[in-house]
């Protein structure tokens, strides 16, 4: 492939991802932690104040924010009790719902910026993939990447998934520049790239013994006499040592440089506290689901299953022939093992140690690094034209079908290994399949089946109200607006139960489930693959079992 033919596939693939980020920004409801992320980076902009979502530092939130503070202008004013208490969900309800936007055009706008970085993060990989391996591996780089169900997903949401893997892949990509021509203002941006990391997302405190470990490893595998760009070097091994840690010292200076401006100059305090909040949290677990299990402690092997059950075989397949096939083509040197490989062990290592087990998102960095990996497979030469094509192609074409017939659901997405993500339930549960989506789908099959009312239990921060959801509240997930009064006729001609994975799968009631039963039953569709529709109209022992919901969840129903 010629340089320009290369960019124009660079370019076609970059547009891919963004047509399929679009259409899940137009497609999917708010996700559990959206209202509350968008909120609190306006509030951050328009009072200077961080008491809102601590658990993130402010600058992807302010990022996100930032264009509806420019186009609109909004007041915010809290309920001041809740302003009082921080309590960052009900805020966030309020400001999302109660504005003069609509809730959809103000969430679109928080959710574009995060696409372009998802844009920035691919663009770079096809840039790193050209410096490590020519421009015949950039297509397959960027072709990966604009097909990876996780990246086009978490591109497409107000979190800080994407943005904290951006800056940690930036970050190491510069670090290896530096490495390879050491001077001062790639040190400068190295240092610069990871304060953007730690003002991101508080997990990239993982960056200090992967910084560690890559410093380490190049002294160790590395044949030049210097790692500071200084004019004389001693070559003795104690002075390597402690150019090492001159190093790292700077890259952790230039870092926390950073840290002030994102909290508009109000210190360390603030980025602190957040740190803390956020070990504490780690430390105490949530609750989560694993193939079949309940646990707040989490599993050693949660996020080594997740990532090969979420990630589509194509892909999962080159990774592999990359590392087993490393001599052939261009092959993996010991800088490159130690640059692609070495990130990916770190956050493994430290990831799995966390309690908090609720989503592939919280390794989202490993994607980058081993897709850039793969893409080495561009560089193998074989003796019939045909060969290389055909096994580089053929897994491509089957990630393209894999990722691309269930969109814009990527965030539900499980490859064929499990069933594909119509089973995706029986194995992981929250952000990997059910984060409150699909709540607009519901209604759409209200429409459909011409339904008056539904029984409706949903896990999610979004209002069923907003969409003109008339429903009977079942308990499960934990309800942000006041359940209506509304109740199921008796004599209606269909009771339909809509209830949402993790309801179905009784995350916070294991010792005493509320929906085991349903579990016996087949639901009748299901919306967007993380919203279950049962019809109990002739099940007499169903609406009985329903009933008894209540009562097991101390709910008394008005006559």
């Amino acid at each position: 492939m010629k340089p320009g033919a290369t960019l124009w596939a660079g370019l076609i693939f970059l547009l891919l991802f963004f047509v399929q980020g679009w259409f899940f920004i137009r497609t999917n409801s708010p996700t559990y932690d959206e209202a509350k992320n968008l909120t609190a980076g306006y509030s951050h902009l328009t009072k200077k104040d961080f008491r809102l979502a601590t658990e993130s530092p402010p600058l992807l939130k302010e990022f996100f924010a930032l264009p509806l503070f420019v186009r609109y202008r909004l007041p915010f004013n809290p309920d001041p009790q809740y302003w009082r208490t921080g309590n960052d969900y009900l805020i966030g309800q309020g400001f999302l719902y109660g504005s003069i936007p609509s809730a959809d055009q103000m969430l679109a706008l928080g959710r574009l910026p995060n696409l372009f970085l998802g844009a920035c993060l691919i663009a770079l990989m096809g840039c790193w993939a050209y410096r490590l391996w020519g421009h015949r591996a950039v297509p397959l780089a960027m072709a990966l990447a604009s097909l990876e169900p996780n990246l086009v997903a978490h591109s497409s949401l107000v979190t800080t998934d994407m943005g904290f893997t951006l800056f940690i892949f930036l970050t190491v990509y510069l670090l290896w520049e530096y490495l390879n021509f050491p001077n001062w203002w790639l040190l400068a941006a190295t240092g610069f790239s990871t304060g953007m990391a730690l003002i991101s997302k508080f997990s990239a405190i993982l960056l200090v013994p992967m910084i560690a470990a890559i410093i380490a490893a190049s002294l160790v595998i590395d044949s030049k006499p210097h790692l500071l760009p200084v004019g004389k070097n001693q070559h003795q091994p104690i002075h390597k040592l402690l150019q090492g840690a001159a190093v790292f010292c700077i890259i952790f200076f230039f870092a926390s440089l950073m840290i002030p401006p994102a909290y508009f100059f109000q210190g360390f305090q603030p980025w602190f506290s957040g740190l803390w909040y956020f070990l504490t949290v780690a430390k105490e677990g949530q609750a989560a689901f694993f193939l079949g299990q309940y646990s707040y402690q989490g599993w050693w092997n949660y996020f080594a299953v997740a990532f090969l059950i979420k990630t589509s075989i194509g892909a999962l397949i080159l990774i592999a022939a990359s590392l087993v096939f490393y001599h052939a083509g261009t092959p993996i040197g010991r800088r490159a093992a130690v640059f692609l490989l070495l990130p990916v062990i770190v956050v493994f290592l430290i990831i799995s140690r966390a309690k908090v087990n609720i989503g592939v998102r919280h390794i989202l960095p490993v994607y980058p690094f081993l897709l850039v990996l793969a893409s080495r497979l561009a560089t193998v030469y074989f003796g019939r034209q045909w060969f290389a094509p055909l096994l580089i192609g053929t897994p491509l074409v089957l990630t393209a079908i894999s990722t691309l017939r269930i969109a814009p659901h990527q965030l539900a997405y499980f490859n064929e290994f499990v069933g594909g993500p119509d089973q995706g339930y029986r194995y992981l549960s929250d952000s990997n399949v059910d984060w409150g989506q699909d709540l607009r789908g519901v209604k759409a099959y209200m429409e459909k089946e011409n339904l008056p009312i539904i029984y409706l239990s949903y896990f999610g921060t979004a209002p069923p109200s907003y969409y003109g959801i008339r429903y009977q509240y079942v308990p499960g997930g934990w309800s942000w607006e006041s359940p209506p009064a509304d109740k199921m006729p008796a004599g209606a001609s269909r009771k339909i139960l809509a209830i949402s994975v993790c309801s179905l799968q009784d995350i916070w009631t294991p010792h005493e489930p509320l929906f085991r039963w349903l579990w016996r039953r087949q639901p009748i569709t299901k919306i967007g693959y993380s919203i279950f529709v049962y019809d109990l109209t002739n099940d007499r022992e169903g609406l009985m079992k329903l009933e008894e919901t209540y009562v097991k969840a101390g709910i008394t129903l008005a006559p």
